[in-house]
Parts: C-alpha cells; sequence; structure tokens
C-alpha cells in the first residue's frame, strides 16, 4: 500500500509542476520535464514489480486451491463428479492434506493482498488520474464485490478445529487398526488403498496431538517418523527416489521443521514414559545441534540424576490385557473392525438364505432373507430399498444434517461427544411419499408397529467417524419402571 501512495505522491506533484510552471519558455525546464518523467518510469516500473508480486501470490494461492481440472493426489482418475470426490475424501490422509490446504495461513493474506487493490481498477475509466483516486465512495464497485464474497468463502473454510479433527482421525484410526505410524505416513494405509505421504512437519503434528492426549507411545513413535521423513526429504533434494512417492509440504507450504525440534520432542516423549536413558541420548543429540539449548541442557542434568537415582525403564511398556468390562468391549469392537472374527463360528446348515414373505403383497416379489446368526436371530434383508430411494433420501437430508449428539445422563442435555464424530438428520415417516413408503414397507416386512417409533434416522461419518459401543434404550432398574 506504501508503494501505490508513493506512486501517487510522485504523479500528484508532477500534475502540480504542470499547472505551475511555464517549460516552454525555456529549454532548461523541458530538460527538468523531461527527466522528471524518468522518474515517472522509474517509480512506476517499480510499482508495477510490486504489483506482479502480489498477482504473482494471488496465482499462488489459486494454484493451491484450484481442484477443477486436476486428479487425485498421485493418481490418474479425476474426481470431477461428485461419487468419485466422496470417495477421495473418504480416504483419511486425503481429507486431512485437504483441509490442511483449505486452513493455511493464507486466509489473511489473500484479504491483505486484495485489499491493497485500487477499488477504481474495475470501474471501466481510462485517464491515468481517474485510476489514481483511491476514494471509498463506491461501494458496489466490481473489486468491492469480489473482494466480499472472497471473505465470505474464506470466512466458510475449515479452521484450525477442523485439521485437529481430522488428526485425531488419524490417530483413532492407527489405535484401531493398529497401524504403524511408518505404514500410515508412507501411503499405506490398509490394504489395496494407497494414499499420499506425509511430510516431516505433518508427522511432527500428528505426534504433537498425540503427546497433548498423553499417549506418550504413539507420539514417540510418529516423532521418530518424521526424523525419518526429514532425511527423506534431503534424498529427494539430491535426487534420490523415497519409497515410490512425493511428499506434499510444498502443495500445503508448510516450512519443514528442524532436526532439533524433531529430537526436542521425541526426548520428552521418552521422559514422560520413564525411558530416562533412551531421553538422555536423544537429548545429547539435540545438544549437538543446538550446543546453546539452556532447556536441553537442563533436561540432560535431569536425566542423569534420574539414572543416578536408579530410576527409568528400557523400552516401551509391553501390551496390557484389557481389565476393566469397558475395555475389554473397546477391544472386542476395535478386534470386529479389524476383522479377527471373535465370535465363534456358527455351523454352516444354520446360515441359510431364502426368500421371505411377509405379506400377501410380496408374493410376486418377496424379499431376500439371510440368516446371519442363530440364537439370537440376526437376519440381513437385501434390496429392500431401491437406488432412487436412497438418492431421495440424501437429498432429503443433507440440509437437515447436525452434529450427532449424546444425552447427558445428569442433566437430560443433549451434547456433542467427542467419541461420536458424525452429523445425523431426522426425517417424519410423513415428510415425503417415499419416507411414507420405506416406513410402511420396514413395518410389513418387521411385522413391528411403528406408533412409538423415531423418526427416520440418516446418518453420514466423517473422518474416522464412528460411534462408541451403546445401547440404543433406555436402561432402568426394576423398581425404577411403573406399573
Amino acid at each position: 500500500m506504501a508503494s501505490i501512495l508513493f506512486v501517487i505522491s510522485c504523479v500528484l506533484l508532477f500534475k502540480q509542476k504542470c499547472v505551475t510552471t511555464e517549460y516552454y519558455t525555456a529549454v532548461v525546464d523541458i530538460t527538468k520535464a523531461w527527466r522528471l518523467s524518468q522518474e515517472l518510469v522509474s517509480d512506476l516500473n517499480s510499482y508495477i514489480t510490486l504489483e506482479e508480486a502480489r498477482l504473482n501470490r494471488i496465482r499462488k494461492v489459486v494454484k493451491l486451491l484450484d481442484t477443477s481440472g486436476s486428479t487425485n493426489v498421485r493418481s490418474s482418475t479425476p474426481y470431477q463428479q461428485n461419487n468419485d470426490l466422496e470417495e477421495y475424501l473418504g480416504n483419511p490422509i486425503n481429507a486431512y492434506l485437504t483441509m490442511k490446504r483449505l486452513s493455511s495461513n493464507w486466509k489473511s493474506e489473500i484479504s491483505q493482498l486484495l485489499d491493497s487493490v485500487p477499488n477504481s481498477y474495475h470501474n471501466g475509466k481510462d485517464n491515468v488520474s481517474d485510476y489514481l483516486n483511491f476514494t471509498d465512495a463506491q461501494n458496489t464497485t466490481p473489486m468491492n464485490t469480489i473482494r466480499s464474497r472472497v471473505k465470505q468463502h474464506t470466512d466458510m473454510l475449515p479452521g484450525d478445529s477442523d485439521v485437529s479433527g481430522a488428526v485425531d482421525a488419524i490417530l483413532r484410526l492407527q489405535s484401531t487398526y493398529r497401524l504403524p505410524a511408518s505404514r500410515v505416513a508412507y501411503g499405506h494405509l490398509i490394504d489395496n488403498l494407497s494414499s499420499p505421504q506425509l511430510s516431516a512437519a505433518q508427522c511432527l503434528e500428528v505426534g504433537k496431538q498425540a503427546y497433548s492426549q498423553g499417549d506418550f507411545e504413539r507420539s514417540e513413535e510418529w516423532f521418530r517418523v518424521a526424523y525419518d521423513r526429514l532425511f527423506d526429504k534431503l534424498e529427494e533434494k539430491l535426487g534420490f527416489d523415497t519409497h515410490g512417492a512425493t511428499m506434499l509440504s510444498d502443495e500445503t507450504e508448510e516450512t519443514e521443521p528442524t532436526v532439533g525440534q524433531i529430537l526436542d520432542h521425541l526426548a520428552y516423549s521418552l521422559g514422560r514414559q520413564g525411558r530416562y536413558a533412551e531421553a538422555l541420548n536423544v537429548t545429547r543429540l539435540l545438544i549437538e545441534e543446538e550446543p546453546t539449548n539452556e532447556r536441553a541442557i537442563n533436561n540432560e542434568a535431569y536425566y542423569v540424576e534420574q539414572l543416578d537415582r536408579g530410576e527409568g525403564r528400557l523400552g516401551p511398556n509391553p501390551r496390557s490385557q484389557a481389565t476393566s468390562k469397558h475395555d475389554q468391549e473397546t477391544e472386542l469392537y476395535e478386534s470386529l473392525c479389524r476383522d479377527e472374527n471373535p465370535f465363534p463360528t456358527v455351523p454352516s446348515h444354520y446360515l441359510t438364505c431364502r426368500y421371505y414373505t411377509p405379506h400377501a403383497f410380496y408374493r410376486i416379489g418377496p424379499v431376500k432373507e439371510e440368516t446371519l446368526y442363530p440364537d439370537p436371530r440376526i437376519v440381513m434383508w437385501y434390496d429392500l430399498i431401491f437406488p432412487s430411494e436412497i438418492e431421495k433420501i440424501k437429498d432429503l437430508a443433507t440440509p437437515r444434517l447436525r452434529r450427532a449428539t449424546v444425552k447427558n445422563p445428569i442433566t437430560g442435555n443433549l451434547e456433542v461427544a467427542f467419541y461420536r464424530t458424525s452429523k445425523s438428520a431426522w426425517l417424519p415417516h410423513s415428510m415425503d411419499e417415499v419416507t411414507y413408503q420405506i416406513s410402511q414397507r420396514i413395518r410389513t416386512v418387521t411385522g413391528l408397529s411403528l406408533e412409538t417409533a423415531e423418526d427416520l434416522q440418516v446418518g453420514n461419518y466423517g473422518l474416522g467417524g464412528h460411534y462408541a459401543p451403546h445401547f440404543d434404550f433406555g436402561r432402568f432398574s426394576v423398581s425404577a419402571v411403573q406399573y
């Protein structure tokens, strides 16, 4: 903005001289005018340079955000269609990197870059003096409209809390599926599903979040991977291929951490686990990198003191067996997620498929039924809802989606819970012909009355979305039930 004001002052000075000086009366004055014009050219060229730098910065942000003609990261499949985009963002690493990209520090910068543009640029004026008129009297100029829309859109984009939630999802998936951090970081999330690699900065961020949650073993794992990724980046710069893919730190405009920063966090994670000998070794490596780091020097003395007292242990804690009922239930449902099949195998003659006719209406087109478990009897029905009906339900539910809540047993209020990461919508049975038909179909097939049933619930899960194991009915003691 200062450069613009400088140019204005030069032009206004030149304009004033033109009014007060009779240049035509003396060659020496004409010479001065010529030299002044060359100074003006120099000033305008300087302004052009600054303006081009500003525009180049805006172009860089546009390139960062624009996906209109792009393809999946490290893939050749375009995701122009909504279904392809949902599948792409269903990958938690892709979703995390997207959140990271959309919530980076370019938001405030782009606002400043646009604020430095004269309003009159888009007023259709041709006179130089008109372009230099910076009054804000006309707030309906195209430039003001663009500024307003940019601010509106940037305010609606994800923020830091969304990035934090995405990191939580990665940690939850890693814990549930027992995935090594290195496997996640190098793009091997699960079998047959490749993902972008994470940079050292991104691995460090995941480790920091695990540390803040008190999961020091997992944070240690991520800090070690961050250290490895830092040297992978160095090898890439030297022309070596690293694990067949490229890191994305350039896309997110992140600054890679230093070796000292990673070692500092790693030493802390080891120290919090009571692994003082290992923490001491890492701290000494840190001091080699940063000899004047006073905190590291003090930590070194602390670890030496602890070891002299015989404190500390070597290696991570062995995996403990779940003792509480809650922990046992958690291990059970996580093993189900891993498809470890903890239930006893049911003899095949109990597992049958048949055509089921719950009502005379279904004699022509009976329901396809599969028995999944004999006792208690669990069955699955197929093709009960048509694809067109599913799309209609999604259309009805999407604008009504709200963060799923749980009922506080003490206050009775509905509250957001960290273990319920999804959004839900409730559709009354009478809302639409489709919801009514589906409700009647459910009533007919199950033989149950819907008189006291809840509305149709539609759920949409996010990153690492899950519901913790819970009962879907009220639990009262016998004495609490009124007869």
